[in-house]
């Protein structure tokens, strides 16, 4: 496998201080730029201009009225820009998690910000976001609200970019959820599975829990996961323990944690299965992925 140097935007270069949790940056007549990542959370509104966006392996093409949602970790990059302007709305990880748990049962919430990003794949992109005209003219009206508060650097100025991102957040979640014939009941429900499974991944979870937890059959619960998921619960819970582990590795003091105890905190009880799954997710060993993290380096990777 080809290791390839991917920058990493750091948290500190756009947010001043712990008050800032939401900015907006722009960017005018884009150039093409090579992938990289983040270590925020990322909405990015095309308002003119086409190009195309790479992210691992996958390129799709972009134009006005496309959004994209940008998990930290989850390298981009753009290719063949012509006159492509945008707007990203640049987010805190706590803030994101914030508005996961006020605006999680609205129809569209999960599917869009939890799943959406992992399922760009040539046969799945057909469900993306792109916006009406008109939408596309009240997104840009309240990102720039919410980037004059910004400029406040008040509690009252920070509070308020943050309800003007409520809004943008709940607009993109009901179009997405409307777009995908989605329900508050049935997306409220399965936003409750996906909350459940990320407290309890430290857990041996197995599908009956899920079901059990949610009153639901098994053949049901597998049902519904397919499809919001677009996979099976299995897959999904790997996948959730697996890119917990890599946060775990890659944090300040993953240095100081033996891959065995990382496995273990992650639900794995065989470390060896643990690696194995591991270097199927994420392109590489845990060893492997923490050192490549410390160096800056990421190769090229399957996203859950």
């Amino acid at each position: 496998m080809t290791i390839r140097r991917i920058h990493i935007v750091r948290k500190r270069e756009y947010f001043p201080n712990r008050k800032v949790r939401v900015v907006v940056h722009r960017e005018v007549r884009h150039l093409p730029m090579r992938q990289h990542r983040h270590e925020f959370f990322e909405l990015v509104v095309i308002l003119s201009g086409s190009g195309i966006h790479v992210t691992d392996n996958f390129r799709h093409r972009i134009e006005a009225g496309d959004v994209l949602v940008l998990h930290s970790r989850r390298p981009h990059g753009y290719e063949k820009t012509l006159g492509l302007n945008l707007i990203n709305i640049l987010i805190r990880v706590d803030l994101m998690k914030h508005l996961g748990r006020e605006l999680g049962a609205l129809p569209g919430y999960h599917a869009l910000f939890t799943l959406e990003p992992a399922r760009w794949r040539r046969q799945a992109y057909a469900s993306h976001l792109h916006l009406s005209s008109n939408e596309l003219v009240q997104i840009e009206e309240w990102s720039n609200r919410l980037e004059e508060e910004t400029f406040c650097r008040t509690q009252d100025g920070s509070l308020l970019a943050e309800a003007y991102l409520t809004l943008i957040v709940g607009l993109l979640c009901r179009r997405y959820g409307k777009k995908n014939g989605l329900t508050v009941q049935s997306t409220g429900r399965f936003g409750r599975i996906l909350s459940w499974i990320e407290k309890e991944l430290g857990q041996p979870l197995a599908v009956a829990d899920l079901a059990r937890k949610m009153g639901m059959s098994e053949r049901t619960l597998y049902r519904r996961f397919r499809l919001m998921a677009g996979k099976t619960p299995v897959t999904y819970l790997n996948q959730a323990r697996i890119h917990r582990a890599a946060q775990q590795l890659a944090g300040r003091d993953g240095e100081n944690h033996r891959i065995c105890d990382v496995a273990a905190a992650c639900g794995f009880d065989d470390s060896n299965y643990f690696s194995r799954c591991f270097r199927r997710v994420m392109g590489r060993s845990p060893r492997e992925y923490r050192k490549a993290y410390r160096r800056g380096l990421f190769g090229t990777a399957s996203s859950a």
